[in-house]
């Protein structure tokens, strides 16, 4: 017996032994180390991912397959960055409107081989919508450059897409077309939009691109901002194109090979606008400025609006104008005022739900003259396009109390006028200055 006991405590010893070798060459994190093929359901069909695994740690996911709905798998393949950096899906929520693809590539990677040999229990997830602006994270600035800003200018419009209305507006410098001093792209949702919300509005500064963001992880915006810094900063107009490009990965985020057009890096989520609309419409311009230029000159001032104190509201006023080099006369006209880009920055805090869009785009914005900004601005363009005076504003929207609520509805004078009479004032002393511009009547 004593015999035995002792072969017994010797061979607890040996194992005992064996694990304490085995556990000095496990790797520090959960997964085995390699490159490994993971499949789940979805909602229409199998989602397998490639996930690549070093030192125990998910460093890598691709998808290698799937039947899905193209643009919901495209949204629920967002999470793919969230589990790498996770390092596992527990925790992370599915994507609004995509919750069953999210779920097969939840589910998918739970089934990960792990170091400890097990593979827990998959609990589906639902989404998890933001409960408001305040946990909206995406960052970008829609504030325009302050002062005075002057050049030749060009300008493309066309629509693409199923009828979505992209814009380009091009300034260059005076004595020297090529420089670049600014650029603009645009956006309109096509008339027949799905979300009516969105039917001909513009994306830029407007409630879009927080809609998109929550919906998709990027803003609409954030791509044109990208490219508009690009082509300043480089002079550059026309793009080649990308000989590696594969349709097939157009929208997906890591692959070098998923644009059309080489030497540009924009999100996902509006690089069919960049690719369809921003990149063919600046080629146009390009053409035209080693053409037979413009007759058009562009002038902007930007200023922010203070309070009594000589405090920053919150909100900036801009106004552009174009004139025609010959006839000297307004071609174009707009005047808007920006929101700034954090709540905090905005002192009136009915206003701070608008930041980051400006009145003329926002959808929810609510003029207190009681007729909408954007029908004012609209009139005043048509008014000076017509030969109207700048300062000669009073046959317009919102220029004096009027009318009568019981009877036919009224209208109150817009405070904008105020502002947009001391933009207007200083780009006209400049225009004169320049002597492109004909005289226009203070009163």
């Amino acid at each position: 017996m004593k015999f035995n006991r002792k072969l017994v405590f010797s061979a607890a010893a040996i194992i005992t032994m064996t694990l304490a070798g085995c556990s000095s060459t496990t790797p520090s994190g959960k997964y085995v180390d390699g490159i490994h093929d993971v499949s789940a359901k979805g909602k229409k069909s199998i989602i397998t991912l490639t996930v690549e695994v070093k030192n125990g740690h998910i460093v890598d996911i691709k998808t290698k397959s799937h039947k899905e709905t193209e643009s919901l798998y495209l949204n629920a393949e967002r999470l793919l960055s969230k589990v790498v950096a996770n390092n596992g899906q527990e925790g992370i929520d599915a994507v609004s409107g995509a919750t069953y693809s999210s779920n097969g590539i939840l589910k998918a990677i739970n089934t990960l081989p792990r170091v400890d040999g097990t593979t827990p229990e998959y609990v589906a997830v639902g989404s998890k919508e933001a409960s408001g602006d305040d946990n909206f994270k995406l960052k970008w600035s829609i504030q325009p450059q302050l002062g005075l800003l002057k050049g030749d200018y060009y300008y493309q419009e066309a629509r693409f897409r199923q009828g979505h209305m992209g814009s380009v507006a091009i300034v260059t410098d005076n004595s020297n077309a090529k420089d670049v001093i600014f650029a603009e792209f645009n956006e309109s949702g096509r008339p027949n939009y799905y979300t009516r919300l969105y039917q001909d509005v513009p994306k830029r500064m407007s409630e879009y691109n927080f809609s998109m963001g929550k919906k998709k992880g990027t803003a609409w915006v954030q791509s044109a901002l990208t490219m508009e810094k690009l082509m300043v900063e480089q002079d550059k107009l026309t793009f080649e194109l990308n000989p590696d490009f594969d349709p097939a990965l157009r929208n997906k985020l890591k692959e070098p090979n998923r644009l059309k057009y080489a030497g540009i890096d924009v999100v996902a989520g509006a690089s069919n606008s960049i690719q369809q609309s921003m990149v063919p419409l600046t080629a146009k311009i390009h053409a035209q400025i080693n053409g037979e230029g413009t007759e058009q000159l562009f002038y902007q001032n930007a200023q922010k609006l203070l309070d009594e104190k000589g405090k920053w509201t919150g909100v900036t006023a801009i106004l552009r104008l174009v004139v025609d080099k010959n006839s000297k006369q307004i071609t174009k006209a707009h005047y808007d005022e920006i929101f700034a880009d954090e709540k905090k920055q905005i002192s009136d805090a009915s206003l701070k739900k608008f930041y980051r869009q400006s009145k003329y785009e926002s959808i929810n914005y609510v003029e207190p003259a009681r007729i909408g900004f954007n029908v004012m601005i609209d009139a005043l363009n048509e008014h000076l396009q017509q030969g109207g005076s700048l300062f000669l504003i009073d046959d317009l929207p919102a220029t004096g109390d009027t009318g009568s609520y019981a009877a036919t509805g009224f209208t109150k004078r817009s405070d904008a006028w105020d502002h947009y009479l001391k933009q207007a004032d200083i780009l006209y002393q400049q225009m004169r200055q320049d002597n492109v511009i004909v005289e226009h009547k203070k009163f």
